[in-house]
Formats: structure tokens, sequence, C-alpha cells
């Protein structure tokens, strides 16, 4: 009898954790705020030397590339704004930071070694006034998720998903809900994360363990 408590408690708990890893891995997480999508951070990037505004910048095993125009108007540098005079210091950074514009310009965050990375969260700038924000995740170069936000510049954007992806781009509109266009995105203080305690290796584990399950309650039927 207690030999078939034990079991049915164990496979209650690998059932549960089977349910999280599909519902960990059904969408991308969009949250606001330091520590709100990554708490350990794996992986940082503050731009400190990227004194040129480099592209395809290689910072702490992240790689950062941008598709529009580079040092447009001194931006990137030392905290300046990319549209306001040179003097005038952005609100959201204080020094060196990844900047572009141009028609559909995005930043695009990877990870140098090609592999999936599970949470992300950055400073999300602009070079207009207002941040009107916007973010595609890809996996395998086919888009798994996307949304807009429109917030104060220098808002820590999170994102998290426990299926993975293996890019981010960011965009940055001079109006909301825009997903093409003139844009001018600008990011800082990146940092990337663990995955979530249910995917992938732990997933893994309890599949295997309701397999052990399903064989051991055959033997003691």
């Amino acid at each position: 009898m207690q030999r078939k408590i034990r079991l049915m408690s164990a496979a209650t708990a690998a059932a549960a954790l089977a349910l999280a890893c599909h519902a960990a891995g059904a969408a991308v997480l969009q949250t606001f705020g330091t520590g709100t999508a990554v708490g350990v951070a794996t992986n940082t990037a503050h731009f400190d030397l990227n004194t040129t505004l480099a592209n395809d910048w290689v910072e702490d095993g992240l790689l950062f590339h941008f598709s529009g125009y580079g040092a447009n108007n001194g931006c990137g540098y030392a905290g300046v704004d990319c549209y306001d005079a040179v003097s005038d210091l952005s609100p959201a950074f204080a020094g060196n930071y990844m900047a572009t514009s141009g028609m559909n310009a995005y930043i695009s965050v990877r990870k140098a070694d090609g592999a999936d990375f599970y949470r992300i969260e950055f400073a999300a700038g602009s070079g207009y006034q207002a941040l009107n924000g916007y973010w595609a995740t890809y996996d395998d170069g086919l888009r798994t998720g996307s949304g807009n936000f429109s917030m104060a510049r220098g808002t820590v954007l999170g994102l998290g998903d426990g299926a993975g992806f293996d890019e981010v781009r960011y965009f940055a509109f001079s109006a909301p809900n825009r997903q093409a266009g003139y844009s001018a995105p600008a990011l800082d203080e990146v940092r990337v994360g663990l995955p979530e305690p249910a995917s992938p290796a732990l997933c893994a584990a309890a599949l295997m363990g309701m397999a052990v399950l399903r064989r051991r309650k055959r033997k003691y039927a």
C-alpha cells in the first residue's frame, strides 16, 4: 500500500512538472524591471570598451549586430542622445551603449557560440523622445515571438521562453504599435540568465521519470 502511495505521489509530481514544461515553452513572456526576467546572470554586456560603436561586437560571450547606421549624430558614445544636441545626455544611459538608426533598423543580440538562451533583459532606449519599442525573438531563423511596448526611455525590458531562442531583435519607432518604418533603437546593461527551472534538462528528467513510473505501475498492478 505504501509503495502504491509513493508511486502515486511521484507520478503526480512528475505530471505537474511535465505540465510546467509545456507551459514554459508555450510563449515568450515580456516583463519590465531589473530582475523580472533574469535572476542570476550568466552573461552581461555594458559596452564600456566599445569606444568606436563597432558592429558585430562581442562581449562576455554575447554577439551584438546593428542593421542601420552607426555613430549617427554621435549616438552610442558616453550617453549622447541620438537626435538631440551633442551635449544633451541621455536620461537612460550614462556610458557607451549600442545604438543605430535607419529604415527598419534593429539591434540583434545572440550568443557568440550560436547557442540558445532562455532569459534576457536590457535597458531599452530610443533616438526619439518617447520610447515605442518592438521586439522579436527567433530560433533557427523562424520568429517565435514579438511584441510592442511604450515606456519611459531606459526601462528594462525582460524576455523569457522555456523553449529557448537564439536571437532577439530590438527596434524603436516614432509612434506606438509599429513593426516597420524608420527605427532608432539603443540598448545597454544587457543580462542573460539561466533557463527556467522547468527547462530544458529538468523537462527531460520529468519525462524519463514518468516513463519509469508507468513501467513500475504495470509491474505492481
